[in-house]
């Protein structure tokens, strides 16, 4: 109940210090991961057919959540590995924001050599969120 409360904070005054302080507790990124990654990413796979992918969202000095489309769609926390490259690189709340299928109003706070197709599957896999 309080990652939606934070979460809808944040829908209704949008980006401040407040929400980003918020947003940044690792918490928030476990709890998107853990609690309710996988139905929610099921709803986001629904529509998107056969395809299968593995993507890597980094911030910095925290473990990756990997998603990997297909069938049985999967969240996790990982590692970094550092041989693997990451799809996209951001700030803490920038990605808790992703996993809930909503973007930082500044784009600047994202980053990616993934390329629109790429990014493009990941926001679908995250829009059950």
């Amino acid at each position: 109940m309080r990652s939606e409360l934070i979460l809808h904070r944040w829908d209704l005054v949008g980006d401040d210090e407040q929400a980003s302080a918020q947003l940044a507790q690792p918490w928030m990124t476990s709890h998107s991961v853990d609690a309710v990654g996988a139905p929610l990413l099921a709803r986001g796979a629904a529509g998107m057919g056969d395809t299968r992918f593995t993507s890597r969202l980094r911030v910095p000095d925290q473990p990756d959540v990997v998603l990997t489309a297909g069938a049985s769609p999967t969240i996790a926390l990982s590692s970094p590995e550092p041989d693997t490259s990451a799809d996209l690189v951001c700030d803490a709340p920038a990605r808790v924001l992703l996993l809930w299928g909503r973007q930082p109003a500044d784009s600047t706070r994202l980053h990616s050599d993934a390329g629109p197709e790429r990014l493009g599957g990941i926001r679908t896999l995250l829009s059950g969120y």
